[in-house]
């Protein structure tokens, strides 16, 4: 635990730069690179709630600490996300801010588009009823929606909900202006994250997990906007979804963890669609992470606890905590190779945990409300805080920072637990089989290294002869102009040369010589030493060919001149003067037809 001489989180001191007041939440907070200029800006949606009426909010955008646009929003943000939705160069991230049943999707700071969830389908009676309501008296409309309150109110859509709450003397008006509109029952959004769609670069394309008051987990593809995964949290209509965290992506296989306002944690994969409780608690949840390393649920209750369990409900450890636990963060510190929780408590006390112990802690001068960690600016590890007062703070940390658990906290820890030796986490030191197999192996590569690594380099070399010349042995047992594969329609290949240097112009003809086959899925791939000829396109699809049609195709083939006299260079013979052509059918490893074609000498370039 660091020290209070050498703290592990830097301050940056603000001093007359403090921005304008910012009343937010971390989940309404985000980091992104908006203006493709590599420089990562702070993201937040500052909610207004002087007018209790009609509470506003406005997107701002920071640069470092000041404060360089704001734009306002329709309605109350509940979550805002960056991602990205495509792999086209230069990525450009796109901001997608969660209000009511609707995602607003933001590109260059401007509107881009906008998605509304689907409704679900409404009760048949709720149906019947509005059928009704407008054709008849006003005197009989009673009797009509005293059959939609024996109806579960969680059930009905919101015109309904709104329309048992009016007085007999303006449901009249209610039902004229609202007749025509749809009945359905709409959710709205009360959390939202990213899912990766193939963790293959630094920023891949991600997909966006939506949680609605419904019960529904849907996972949105915002680059055509299709809803590609549909789930409920459970079969109860009481279980509203409030906190959500997801793991995984979206192509291999995810998890979405999704925590209930009833204090109950379900689990739900790629392929469920209905989710599995893991556990259930007594009091509501204020914060819920999946943590990407070990796979564990860490959780903070208002019950001042915080608690980790496994993906099964099993109880692995639980922290009593000093004060209420306001908000949850994890860091991914990927150069220590670990990952920490930050849990900020009532009163300004931040504490960070490396799984059951607390390794740091800061107090700032106001209860924490928000907070969000990555890169920011041009600093890679970067704290900043949002306090109820709307202050910002910024922790940076440092380069030479260690986390260990305090000594005192673990002989308390273990006294506690009845253990005399001072071993930090029997569990934390047991390792599987197959982990002690490989740290043995290591442990022996590292004492003979010299004879290892030689080893590896004669494997490889065997490895490289071996797939050589079983290459050259396919090659060569296909040299022909008409293929010999019996199972498929036999294909002849011609080809012709045109030009005199240094740009020629290969035209390759295929002719399919069966009289009722087609030959389909069959490729074209030229190779030639790149010391003496250029090939813009060395791979060619072709379409399907069919009897009797010859397919004509054709390449540029440019020879390789001498910078200095534009001349062929010397290397070049007539004997190596050639190019291989090869037609291949996919799913294929031996090539249909493999031929060479001997290419004429070039001329100067002057």
């Amino acid at each position: 635990m660091a020290t209070a001489s050498v703290p592990n989180w830097l301050h940056v001191d603000i001093g007359e730069e403090t921005p304008q007041v910012l009343s937010t939440l971390s989940s309404c907070m985000t980091l992104s690179d908006v203006q493709c200029d590599g420089y990562v800006r702070l993201l937040a949606a500052d909610i207004s709630l002087e007018d209790i009426a009609e509470p506003s909010a406005k997107l701002k955008i920071f640069r470092g600490v000041q404060l360089k646009q704001e734009q306002p929003l329709p309605g109350i943000p509940t979550a805002i996300e960056s991602l990205y939705i495509d792999e086209s160069e230069p990525k450009t991230p796109v901001i997608a801010v969660a209000i009511a049943e609707s995602v607003l999707f933001y590109r260059h700071l401007k509107p881009y588009f906008k998605y509304t969830i689907p409704a679900s389908d409404a009760d048949e009676l709720e149906l019947e009823v509005w059928r009704k309501l407008p054709v008849m008296k006003p005197e009989a409309h009673d009797g009509l929606l005293q059959l939609l309150k024996d109806v579960d109110h969680a059930k009905l859509s919101r015109k309904t909900q709104r329309l048992l709450q009016l007085s007999e003397d303006e449901r009249a008006a209610f039902v004229s202006t609202h007749k025509d509109s749809p009945v359905g029952r709409t959710g709205n959004i009360v959390a939202m994250c990213c899912l990766k769609r193939v963790s293959s670069n630094v920023n891949p394309p991600s997909h966006l997990v939506l949680a609605t008051d419904t019960g529904r987990v849907l996972v949105l593809e915002p680059q055509g906007f299709n809803l590609i995964y549909q789930a409920k949290t459970c079969s109860y209509e009481t279980a509203v979804p409030s906190l959500i965290s997801v793991h995984g992506t979206y192509e291999t296989d995810f998890c979405i963890v999704v925590g209930t306002r009833n204090g109950g944690v379900y689990l739900l994969r790629k392929s469920s669609s209905e989710g599995q409780e893991i556990f259930k608690l007594s009091t509501p949840l204020t914060g819920l992470q999946l943590l990407p390393i070990d796979q564990t649920i860490v959780i903070t209750t208002m019950e001042h606890r915080y608690l980790c369990c496994s993906k099964r409900g099993k109880l692995l450890y639980q922290m009593q905590l000093d004060a209420a636990p306001v908000c949850i963060l994890p860091l991914m510190l990927t150069h220590l190779g670990i990952t920490l929780v930050a849990v900020a408590l009532q009163g300004g006390k931040v504490i960070f945990f490396l799984n059951r112990y607390q390794v740091d802690e800061f107090v700032v001068p106001q209860t924490v409300a928000g907070m969000i960690y990555g890169r920011m600016g041009m600093e890679d590890h970067v704290l900043t805080l949002i306090t109820q007062t709307g202050e910002m703070i910024i922790k940076i940390l440092r380069r030479i920072t260690r986390f260990e658990p305090d000594p005192k906290a673990l002989a308390l820890a273990n006294k506690d637990s009845g253990v005399p030796h001072k071993i930090v986490d029997a569990s934390i030191l047991d390792k599987s089989k197959k982990s002690s197999i490989f740290v043995e192996q290591a442990a022996r590569e590292k004492q003979q290294a010299k004879s290892s690594y030689a080893s590896f380099q004669v494997e490889l070399w065997r490895l490289r002869h071996t797939a050589a010349r079983a290459t050259i042995d396919a090659i060569n047992s296909s040299e022909s102009t008409i293929s010999g594969d019996l199972t498929h329609a036999p294909v002849k290949l011609s080809a012709e040369v045109c030009g005199s240097g240094p740009a020629f112009r290969l035209y390759l003809t295929v002719q399919n010589l069966s009289t009722f086959k087609m030959a389909s899925n069959l490729s074209v791939l030229l190779h030639a030493d790149r010391r003496h000829y250029t090939i813009q396109q060395s791979v060619a699809r072709l379409p399907s060919v069919l009897p009797g049609i010859p397919l004509r195709v054709d390449f540029e083939v440019v020879a390789v001149l001498d910078a200095m006299d534009k001349l062929p260079p010397a290397s070049l013979t007539p004997d190596n003067s050639q190019l291989r052509v090869m037609l291949l059918k996919t799913g294929q490893a031996k090539p249909l037809i493999a031929a060479v074609v001997a290419m004429p000498q070039s001329e100067a370039a002057f």
